[in-house]
């Protein structure tokens, strides 16, 4: 089964999903909505950008041992 831009989407879209629906991220957006007088979506952004970044980080330099 080919994948289409509409099936990448809706997989990503659960992730994000996902993501956001932990009580930590929940408590981020919160806090950020509170203290810097951003709509919820921009703090929800903030917090994605934060995850995407420290996973990167984590796993920069690693080989994979095949």
């Amino acid at each position: 089964m080919a994948r289409n831009s509409t099936t990448r989407t809706g997989l990503e879209k659960r992730t994000r999903e996902r993501i956001l629906s932990s009580p930590v991220a929940l408590a981020f957006v919160r806090t950020v909505v509170a203290r810097r007088g951003i709509s919820e979506t921009e703090a929800r952004q903030i917090y994605l950008d934060y995850i995407n970044r420290s996973w990167s980080a984590a796993h920069r330099g690693r080989r994979v041992m095949t």
